[in-house]
């Protein structure tokens, strides 16, 4: 279970990383519905069930479109990839940044309550999706499935500096509880809905732990948008290293249009322009006198001359 924070903590003051903030605003509209779209679709739907009455062909209101999955097993083989790219994500971040990297970024300042909590949350967090891939696998297995293997990430220089972590984080979180909306209702047993309905309500918790670590709001939606599957793996894929592909560079730059925009100016001196430049003295400069001018005195100059 995830640590209770305390209440009456200050958050971060959003002018020490507004510039963060509005890029992972940004990056985040498409991943969170607005209010309107939510109130027109809740008023959608309310009006179909209060009027009870049929269209003009005598239909009792409007059919479920059709399914964007083969079955059941294909649903949750679905959910169990996005399960392995945030398990991946958490355990790659977690290794390559220190708890004092976290506590000394933008997002938690020195008077902030969540320097005492974050690592823990996050490794909780982390310790989450891997159950969660576990009950997937399980699930898919009891209905005679078989489990899809574990694909191959390259998350860049999203999980090697902290706001870019805690960024990336929170949208890939947003996108997962959109991802599972968006399924959960061509799930054709009933068995399978209250685990997917739990997990899904468990990302939703992540999420609103991560938005408040990046200085956002915990719910800004009255009614969050739910995705298609086209939509998920559009923000998804530049994650996933395709067979047939080489790793990108082993992280040093971030996979081309990976559709969660991670924030610029991250505020752990991560360089402009998002991770497609290297920071600077990186090990990518080559330092000065570094073998390719030779030194005087080593057997092509004579020395004195």
């Amino acid at each position: 279970m995830v640590t209770p924070n305390d209440e009456s903590g200050d958050r971060p003051e959003n002018s020490s990383y507004s510039n963060t903030r509005r890029q992972f605003v940004a990056g985040s509209a498409g991943a969170l519905g607005g209010l309107a779209v939510g109130s027109t679709l809740a008023g959608s739907v309310l009006a179909q069930e209060d009027d009870g009455t049929d269209d003009e062909n005598g239909d009792e209101g409007d059919e479920m479109p059709e399914s964007e999955f083969e079955d059941d097993v294909d649903i949750l083989n679905y959910a169990l990839t996005l399960e392995y790219l945030e398990a991946r994500f958490y355990q790659q971040g977690l290794e390559n940044i220190s708890e004092e990297e976290f506590c000394n970024c933008r997002a938690l300042t020195e008077d902030s309550h969540l320097q005492e909590v974050v690592m823990d949350e996050l490794a909780t967090i982390q310790e989450h999706e891997e159950q969660h891939v576990e009950t997937l696998v399980s699930a898919i297995e009891s209905l005679g499935g078989t489990p899809i293997e574990e694909p191959e990430f390259d998350f860049g220089l999203a999980v090697q500096y902290p706001m870019a972590f805690l960024g990336t984080a929170a949208q890939l979180e947003d996108i997962g509880v959109s991802a599972y909306a968006g399924a959960a209702p061509y799930i054709e047993s009933e068995d399978l809905l209250p685990p997917a309905l739990g997990i899904h309500s468990t990302e939703a918790r992540h999420a609103a732990f991560l938005r408040t670590l990046v200085g956002e709001s915990a719910f800004p939606n009255v009614i969050d948008e739910a995705r298609s599957r086209p939509e998920v793996l559009e923000l998804t894929s530049g994650f996933i290293v395709e067979a047939d592909e080489e790793p990108v560079d082993n992280g040093t730059d971030t996979p081309a249009d990976n559709g969660t925009e991670g924030p610029v100016d991250n505020g752990t001196d991560v360089p402009t322009d998002n991770g497609t430049d290297v920071p600077t003295d990186n090990g990518t400069d080559v330092p000065t006198d570094n073998g390719t001018d030779i030194p005087t005195g080593n057997g092509t100059e004579t020395a004195g001359q």
